[in-house]
């Protein structure tokens, strides 16, 4: 029975799967069909996160052991954080070796971030091999450290790909089960009128208060064209009230899948598992990206779609006019919707699925 340690980074909503969950936890359910099912093999996985309450629930209610880790991060600026992370970072790594050494895994997959950091040092000084995603355009700090511990690295952007016989194009796994939306459970869910046009607004998992204010900005006068599904993100509401053309929500569960099936523009940030969704959905999108991303990686994501046709960064424009414009082109909207589809990796919780295999049975053998 192959054991496989997930070290997933916060508020990705990272799991295991065809596991791995395909970026997500919400469905780990693919994985034993990648993993096991598929392969007539049994897999132990344990799921190793930060300390943050999310983080352990969303694990928890996909039915995954979790294992919570101290965690710290590199800052380039000036925070009083700076000088209590080191101490976290280094009660983490032992923490990582204690985990490593019980659970004694097949091999580590790590989705990138902070807390996978001290987990890969661990493996790497026990010789297990190590598979790195990299979900974004630009390698973080802890990435760039965790790709030269890697026994492969995977990668979801072509231009990240190096001259390295250890990198692998592969994409981002992504939720498959939200494309079986179901759009008249979409429309009760809302309220809404099938005859005028859905938009989608969200601001990545944990909202933002920018898009939020960009929304209630522009709103009245976009509500004589469309209907709004506003995720404001936890703790965030918006001041807007019409329930004829308006709700909104903290958090999309299951519920998203309906939701996505009666959208037919999103407005949102730039995250790389937001964008591959995009794209296995074939939805014309408007994108926003978050200024303060690390190393630009909004941004860098949104520049890639939009040269591959797939998206449109809102720059000095307001959003009345860019999405005005795009909702009277349905010519623009379809060619969108054909880059969408020719930058989707359908595939690649399967190929990753696949990889892990590969690896575990070399190192058992």
């Amino acid at each position: 029975m192959p054991n496989l340690a997930i070290a997933s980074a916060i508020k990705l909503h990272c799991g295991y799967n065809s596991g791995y969950d395909r970026g997500c936890i919400t469905n780990h359910n693919c994985s034993h069909k990648a993993l096991a099912g598929s392969h007539n093999c049994e897999v132990e996985l344990l799921y190793i996160g930060s300390r943050f309450p999310l983080d352990s629930q969303l694990v928890k209610a996909a039915g995954l052991r979790f294992k919570s880790i101290f965690t710290g991060k590199f800052r380039r600026y000036f925070s009083f954080r700076n000088f209590i992370d080191p101490i976290f970072i280094i009660i983490g790594f032992f923490q990582s070796i204690w985990i490593i050494i019980s659970f004694w895994p097949d091999v580590v997959f790590a989705k990138g971030g902070f807390v996978c950091l001290p987990v890969a040092i661990a493996a790497f000084i026990f010789r297990r091999p190590i598979i790195l995603h990299e979900s974004d355009r630009i390698m973080g700090l802890s990435n760039r450290i965790v790709a030269k511990l890697a026994t492969k690295v995977c990668v979801a952007f072509t231009d990240v790909i190096k001259n390295s016989e250890k990198v692998i194009l592969t994409g981002n796994p992504v939720r498959l089960s939200i494309q079986h939306g179901d759009a008249k459970k979409g429309y009760e869910i809302t309220g809404f009128n099938p005859h005028r046009p859905v938009v989608l607004i969200w601001g990545g998992s944990q909202g933002s208060q920018e898009i939020n204010q960009i929304l209630e900005n522009s709103f009245n006068i976009l509500k004589n064209t469309f209907q709004f599904v506003h995720v404001t993100g936890y703790g965030k509401r918006s001041s807007i009230t019409n329930p004829s053309y308006y709700i909104q929500f903290e958090y999309l569960g299951d519920e998203l899948k309906h939701i996505y099936a009666i959208t037919d523009i999103v407005v949102g940030r730039s995250g790389a598992n937001s964008l591959y969704e995009l794209a296995l959905m074939q939805k014309p999108n408007i994108l926003i990206p978050l200024k303060t991303s690390a190393h630009n990686h909004q941004q860098l994501n949104a520049e890639y779609f939009e040269q591959m046709g797939a998206s449109i960064i809102l720059r000095d424009n307001s959003l009345y006019d860019v999405l005005t414009a795009l909702w009277h082109s349905p010519e623009q909207r379809g060619l969108m919707k054909n880059a969408l589809e020719r930058v989707a990796k359908p595939e690649a919780a399967e190929q990753i699925a696949e990889l892990i295999l590969v690896t575990t049975r070399r190192n058992n053998f």
